[in-house]
């Protein structure tokens, strides 16, 4: 399954740095299916400039273990997972730029060997 993880520049420095996507707000790492940035505004999370996709074969959904309260309107593409997402699971890391995704600094990786 193809998801976005949505992060900001400055954090994306960290993350490189650690190798992997780790838990953040809530003890989980947040992801969705939804490619478009508008997809996080129910959390407020719209400061985003930084998509990065990722390929999972398993992932509990958002609404099976986050509390009643975070069940909002708009979240329903969402999942978590508490494991640590590492590099070789991601395909790519986009840049918005003017309104449009670009590759930033060279970072994808759909045509490394596995």
């Amino acid at each position: 399954m193809k998801l976005y993880h949505f992060t900001t520049e400055e954090n994306l420095e960290q993350i490189l740095e650690h190798g992997c996507l780790n838990q953040s707000g809530g003890g989980v790492v947040w992801l969705t299916k939804n490619k478009e940035l508008e997809a996080q505004e129910w959390s407020g999370g719209n400061n985003a400039t930084i998509r990065i996709s990722v390929s999972l074969l398993n992932i509990s959904h958002f609404g099976k273990n986050a509390p009643p309260q975070k069940l909002v309107q708009g979240a329903k593409d969402w999942y978590t997972t508490c494991q640590p997402i590492p590099q070789k699971l991601w395909i790519d890391v986009e840049s918005l730029r003017k309104g449009h995704w670009g590759i930033h600094k060279g970072l994808s990786y759909k045509n490394r060997k596995m």
